[in-house]
């Protein structure tokens, strides 16, 4: 039996039939995608580097033994002078580092110095509204290999944000990162060293969710067989949890778990590491401009 075929007639087009509806959708949502994102109605993803910046806010607290108070002085608008002593502790002697500021709207400069010489400059240049020029550096007398530098070019576009790094000793690199949905971005960076002459790349998501962005997830696959998974979860305005695992092919596996907690003049943050080791940071508001810090 002859099936008769289905004509199509200028009172039909474009409205589709059974067959062609799944097909027809599928098109249409492609062509909505592409139309917002060529429009610039997606948000700005941020720079990949920064794919888990609320997940490694709270994994990443500042560790060290013993205690810290921190005094920050401002001279002027511009200007301004921070002092950080550490009492020390058994196994780290007591220390002193120095530090001095400037900044407006366009540029920000800021370096810190310790009593061993060892001296740490930042330096971002805002060229107009999509521009960003950033460089770091690290100069160590008593170890000059430990001395770097890092210079980037980052542009931000409506729905995405690009960029281009160097890094001392040869390293090249470029990244991506594109939304491709209000909640969603994805990207992509890779990396080639002159000297060395290793060519590598990875892959990143990012998918944000929830009435208020209270949930992030990010992910992030190399080249090199290395896998990242991150978590951060906003329980309330003065809880946070956050959790990441990365692994290295045939090397190994890490996993851990952090906490925060925001009171009134102190923030409280915790780190349960998968090598059986914790830690946990407190830093009180003593008064304007002074800081303590417990670690350990």
């Amino acid at each position: 039996q002859k099936v008769p075929c289905r004509k199509l007639s200028c009172h039909t087009w474009p409205y589709p039939g059974p067959l062609e509806s799944c097909w027809w959708q599928r098109v249409t949502t492609q062509q909505t995608m592409l139309k917002r994102i060529f429009r610039g109605d997606l948000p700005n993803p941020g720079k990949l580097e920064e794919v888990k910046k609320e997940a490694q806010a709270i994994l990443s607290p500042d560790v060290f033994d013993g205690a810290r108070f921190e005094f920050n002085k401002t001279l002027t608008q511009k200007f301004a002078l921070n002092h950080n002593v550490f009492m020390g502790s058994s196994q780290v002697p007591a220390s002193y580092e120095f530090g001095a500021n400037f900044g407006d709207e366009r540029v920000l400069l800021a370096s810190r110095i310790d009593m061993a010489g060892r001296l740490n400059g930042r330096v971002n240049a805002q060229w107009g509204d999509s521009i960003l020029v950033r460089g770091q550096a690290q100069v160590s007398p008593d170890s000059p290999a430990s001395s770097s530098l890092k210079l980037d070019f980052d542009y931000k576009g409506a729905a995405f944000c690009s960029g281009l790094t160097y890094m001392g000793g040869g390293l090249l690199g470029g990244h991506h990162m594109q939304s491709v949905t209000p909640n969603l971005a994805l990207g992509g960076e890779g990396f080639y060293h002159l000297h060395k002459q290793v060519l590598g790349g990875a892959a990143a998501a990012r998918c944000v969710w929830g009435p208020k962005g209270e949930s992030v997830a990010s992910a992030k696959a190399g080249s090199f067989g290395n896998i990242e998974l991150a978590y951060q979860r906003k329980v309330s305005e003065k809880v946070g949890l956050a959790t990441e695992m990365q692994y290295y092919y045939n090397q190994f596996c890490t996993f851990g778990l952090g906490y925060e907690f925001r009171l009134r003049q102190a923030t409280f943050k915790g780190l349960i590491s998968s090598d059986t080791t914790c830690s946990a940071v407190l830093e009180e508001r003593v008064s304007a401009g002074v800081n303590l810090l417990l670690s350990g």
